[in-house]
């Protein structure tokens, strides 16, 4: 083999390392959220009514939400969530995780997860919708008991997305309302989509230059 032969193959070997290593990176997967199964306290009457809050399932020892993680969405119209949301791209599925901080003056307090929601390819327009809310009912209220000031964590399932998509909205579908409750869906403005991944290090990062060592 002559030097400019293995000088040839040397760079097509480093070439095709470099690329594998590429895919790697790009094919790299979160682990499923945590997420707890919670004390079904009373279960749902079966003539269920969406404007009887006394016919809803209620739970309590929800999974509660990491400190810090989340992003609080920005809808199409400009608003900005109350809840924070983090996408786990897991091999799988797709998770959503909603976090919402329950008030400190209330120990229980009523939710809905809704059907018909989805996870839109900015770039295709293709809809992956939601297949179901980890441990709680779709298109039905729900009571939470015993989580007085805490956060917790509602983990919504989608199908798992091709390593294709890169930029994602967040549509919530419209439901039904009832008092205190339009019912009126949203849609979130483009987000790429590891922006809404679980980033540990980030955090770390971010906590660190919010508390800065004093010097003398």
């Amino acid at each position: 083999m002559t030097r400019q032969s293995f000088k040839y193959m040397y760079m097509v070997a480093a070439t095709a390392l470099l690329a594998s290593c590429h895919t790697a990176s790009l094919a790299t997967y979160d682990e499923h959220p945590e997420n707890k199964q919670p004390v079904l306290e009373r279960p749902a009457w079966p003539n269920y009514d969406l404007h009887d809050d006394r016919s809803f399932a209620a739970f309590s020892h929800i999974q509660t939400a990491p400190q810090g993680e989340g992003v609080r969405l920005i809808e199409d119209d400009g608003s900005v969530q109350t809840t924070r949301t983090t996408l786990y791209r897991c091999k799988d599925a797709t998770y959503l995780c909603y976090d919402y901080h329950v008030p400190d003056y209330q120990d229980w307090w009523f939710f809905r997860q809704t059907s018909g929601s989805a996870i839109i390819d900015a770039d295709t327009g293709d809809r992956y919708v939601v297949q179901g809310h980890e441990h709680f009912p779709l298109d039905q209220c729900f009571w939470i008991y015993g989580q007085k000031g805490e956060t917790i964590r509602l983990v919504a399932k989608y199908p798992p997305l091709p390593l294709s998509v890169k930029r994602v909205q967040i549509y919530e579908a419209s439901a039904e309302p009832r008092r205190w409750m339009s019912g009126t869906g949203s849609l979130s403005k483009v987000y790429n989509l590891d922006d809404l991944r679980p980033h540990p290090k980030k955090q770390e990062k971010e906590a660190k230059q919010k508390h800065p060592r004093i010097i003398r």
